[in-house]
């Protein structure tokens, strides 16, 4: 997918639902993760999060490059 999209990151899979589950976007009722994007520094901070409400919920590209820009500016 990275190579795919020509992402400047990494994307990380979860098969085990283990991060799942800590970051609270698993739906027990529906036995799936909800559509979740978080953006974490390398200092381990989340500085961004957004937790769909089902599997059509997902944000824009634009709130998300914004974190990525500020995420990176502010730990270089």
């Amino acid at each position: 997918m990275v190579e795919k999209l020509l992402l400047p990151f990494s994307l990380l899979a979860d098969p085990d639902a283990t991060a799942i589950k800590q970051y609270g976007v698993w739906d027990e009722q529906g036995e799936i993760a909800r559509p979740a994007i978080f953006v974490i520094d390398a200092a381990g901070f989340v500085r961004y999060a957004y937790v769909g409400k089902d599997f059509a919920d997902r944000p824009g590209d634009e709130p998300i490059f914004e974190a990525l820009e500020k995420a990176t500016r502010d730990t270089q």
